[in-house]
């Protein structure tokens, strides 16, 4: 008798999506390099372009976007994607003196909506056959106001995250459905304190629930 899966990950604010395939060092900063690194380099204007790090913690001024230019999971609420399109909502479009090619913003928004993932997760084996249930953790942690959860599941499956606060106050649970593989969750903590916060991912097999992983995420504003 074939097995029935239902796993449950409860979360705040969630989109599923399949594992990210592009990689940040190789195809992201080449581009944030060659067009933005003379201006922004040492964060001038809010933005920092030298590496990861710097752009996930630039953060707008309250007078114009009032938040991370980058946000995972959302490429048309980040500012930096507004800002290299036509007509942005403030000042002029970026790089100055020039554009990005089409491929590029498309690379950069597709960047942003798998997660903006530090490098590419894309792992074939661990996508196509993996032999259990199982929690990857997320990333970035520490993050503000995004972060991204990951997992494992052998067969499409209905999944469900909770998340709690150190005190056990659940936030909020979800219920999705999980393609067979390596899925990514993207979360928004941005309406919540700095602090840390506990998620938790379960699954219930023939019948019974079952925690699949645990971990610490820490919102830092």
């Amino acid at each position: 008798m074939k097995k029935s899966y239902f796993i449950v990950v409860f979360l705040l604010g969630v989109s599923t999506q399949i594992l990210a395939q592009v990689d940040y060092p190789s195809q992201i900063q080449p581009i944030l390099t060659s067009n933005c690194n003379s201006c922004h380099s040492q964060g001038q204007n809010s933005f920092n372009s030298s590496s990861y790090d710097a752009v996930m913690a630039s953060v707008s001024p309250a007078n114009r976007y009032d938040k991370n230019h980058v946000i995972a999971g959302d490429p048309d609420g980040s500012p930096l994607v507004d800002k290299i399109e036509p007509d942005p909502d403030h000042g002029n479009r970026m790089p100055t003196g020039g554009s990005l090619s089409n491929n590029e913003i498309s690379l950069i928004r597709t960047w942003i909506e798998e997660g903006a993932n530090a490098v590419a997760t894309n792992n074939e084996i661990e996508e196509e056959n993996p032999t259990e249930f199982k929690l990857l953790g997320n990333y970035p942690n520490p993050f503000n106001p995004g972060t991204n959860i990951r997992f494992q599941v052998p067969e499409a499956a209905q999944y469900s995250i909770s998340i709690y606060t150190v005190h056990g106050q659940l936030i909020s649970e979800q219920v999705g459905r999980a393609s067979i593989g390596t899925n990514t969750v993207a979360i928004d903590l941005g309406n919540r304190p700095t602090g840390v916060y506990i998620y938790q991912l379960r699954a219930r097999v023939n019948g019974t629930n079952q925690v699949i992983g645990s971990g610490n995420m820490t919102l830092i504003k």
